[in-house]
């Protein structure tokens, strides 16, 4: 039996796969496929077809925030994450769902990962990465951002 934060996960994962169009190409990188997978790579590698642009996506999904803070990684967590932009040179984006439900979030950030450098974010300072938790995704080629 899967346990419910496990299966959140999975269900956000699953929606904002759908949010990358045909523009888009996806892989999934599921839990547990093989060991360096998961302590290395993001829930997705995307590549956006017309600039061949490769890039990580990491989904969190939290259910609430605690006063303000929201608490979206662990230490060893970031350092995967630095790990992955390090050795592909690839950048890397972490998409939060907030409040809802998985499969349709009351909120959505898109935070370029280099931005996003401690396990307890500030809710004011995610405003600036707000997005509709509906809009197909978008890559700004001249800026290297998934927006």
């Amino acid at each position: 039996m899967t346990d419910p934060t496990h299966a959140s996960g999975l269900a956000f994962e699953e929606h904002v796969i759908g949010l990358f169009g045909r523009d888009f190409d996806v892989r999934w990188i599921r839990d547990g496929a093989t060991k360096e997978e998961v302590d290395f790579n993001p829930d997705l590698e995307v590549r956006h077809a017309a600039s061949g642009e490769v890039f990580g996506v990491e989904c969190k999904y939290r259910a609430s925030h605690f006063l303000g803070r929201l608490p979206w990684a662990k230490e060893y967590q970031l350092k995967k994450y630095s790990r992955y932009r390090e050795v592909t040179g690839r950048p890397l984006f972490i998409v939060i769902g907030l409040g809802g439900t998985p499969e349709k979030p009351d909120y959505m950030y898109c935070v370029p990962a280099w931005r996003a450098g401690a396990t307890m974010l500030d809710t004011d300072s995610l405003k600036r990465y707000r997005r509709d938790p509906r809009r197909k995704f978008r890559w700004d080629e001249k800026a290297r951002q998934l927006v």
